[in-house]
């Protein structure tokens, strides 16, 4: 049904346009008053703590059953953040409510994978988990470019104005998805989704587990990349004295271009099970990241970001579609994605800002990252061996 896709995936964007703004204005605030990278970088750190543990603690009780409870959880918990962050808005401040933030988006992101997939999986036109995957990411992305260009453009108050406005519309969202969706009919419908995709397996059992593991890899390595450009892009701009709306629109630029990436990968088949197509992937984002690092024209980082989204854009596809595409074990592999996720944007900006401050050069976070995308791809050119996919029992 096209209404119930539009409400649902309204709720991505919705949910990472507050995050977006939450991690950009956050991240600019603390660079503006000269704080050091260290704390700039820990704007995410704070988000990403409250966001593992969230969902490492509730991984286990997530269920496409219970799915929409803890989507309306999380989005009543970011309506509270906002207006924290317009009543209370003291510069420290900002950790308490960005831990907020986190727990929930940790009580969206595992549970509305498992809903998309469900609502996806009855399509003709592609599989289901690809479908799923593709939407997902584009939504969120769309959400995460847009948060920063908001904030960029209005002050901080009327920014979060929009924002828990977006948060109580997110709600309204859920609330009417339950009213649509009988909750014994989704119940059923997974069940049966899951009976067919068992009984059209590419692959053994285990070998759907080893692509999962390796989309864990690759997924946590490429979070820290991302992480360096979220949190010290902001940083470098100050430095090299570009405007603050500049400096929002290169940001922004990475997730349209992240998002469109993945809707343009909606009819996957196999890419990503090869490892040409991981070379091409990889070999972007580390243009993109040497670009931030050595060039100083605004032109070029404005090519840096197209590179670095098509990289980024890739990678979230490659760590949801493993995941959900789990035959047996999907919800656990979801959740593992969210605390990977929170892990490294809880650890990530540090390792980047202590490196920037040893070296005094912000961009050695990205060197950092670089070095990482390579690991990467070590990891994918060593799991994808097509005779161990087609064979391994």
């Amino acid at each position: 049904m096209l209404l119930l896709r539009i409400l649902a995936y309204f709720i991505p964007f919705g949910i990472n346009f507050l995050n977006g703004g939450f991690f950009f204005i956050t991240a600019h605030r603390f660079a503006a008053e000269n704080c050091s990278r260290v704390v700039v970088a820990s704007a995410i750190t704070a988000w990403g703590v409250a966001y593992c543990l969230t969902t490492a603690l509730s991984g286990r009780l997530i269920k496409s059953s219970n799915a929409l409870k803890f989507i309306l959880t999380g989005g009543i918990l970011l309506t509270l953040t906002s207006l924290g962050f317009i009543i209370f808005d003291g510069l420290y401040t900002q950790f308490l409510w960005l831990g907020l933030s986190g727990i929930g988006a940790a009580l969206f992101c595992t549970p509305f994978q498992l809903f998309a997939k469900s609502v996806e999986s009855g399509s003709r036109k592609s599989p289901g988990t690809v479908r799923a995957t593709s939407f997902y990411t584009l939504t969120w992305s769309l959400g995460f470019a847009s948060g920063p260009l908001a904030f960029a453009r209005l002050n901080n108050r009327n920014g979060f104005l929009v924002t828990l406005i977006l948060a109580l519309l997110v709600t309204l969202s859920v609330v009417m998805i339950a009213v649509m969706t009988r909750k014994n009919r989704m119940e059923n419908r997974t069940e049966t989704i899951e009976q067919k995709e068992e009984k059209n397996l590419l692959f053994p059992a285990k070998t759907y587990t080893r692509l999962a593991v390796l989309g864990w890899i690759v997924g946590g390595l490429g979070t820290i990349t991302v992480s360096q450009i979220r949190t010290m892009w902001p940083k470098l701009g100050e430095e090299l004295a570009i405007s603050r709306d500049h400096i929002a629109y290169v940001l922004a630029l990475v997730s349209y271009v992240q998002a469109f990436t993945a809707l343009s990968l909606c009819k996957s088949r196999s890419w990503m099970w090869k490892r040409f197509p991981a070379i091409l992937m990889s070999a972007a984002g580390i243009g993109g990241l040497m670009i931030f690092t050595f060039c100083g024209n605004l032109l070029l980082f404005y090519f840096g970001a197209l590179l670095f989204g098509i990289y980024s854009g890739c990678l979230y596809f490659y760590l949801v579609y493993h995941s959900l595409a789990h035959p047996e074990r999907s919800g656990f592999f979801v959740a593992g994605n969210e605390v990977i996720v929170g892990i490294t944007s809880m650890l990530a900006p540090l390792a980047g800002g202590f490196l920037a401050d040893i070296f005094q050069f912000t961009g050695t976070a990205f060197i950092f990252a670089a070095v990482i995308t390579f690991i990467a791809l070590l990891a994918q050119l060593t799991m994808l061996v097509p005779a161990k996919l087609a064979k391994e029992e």
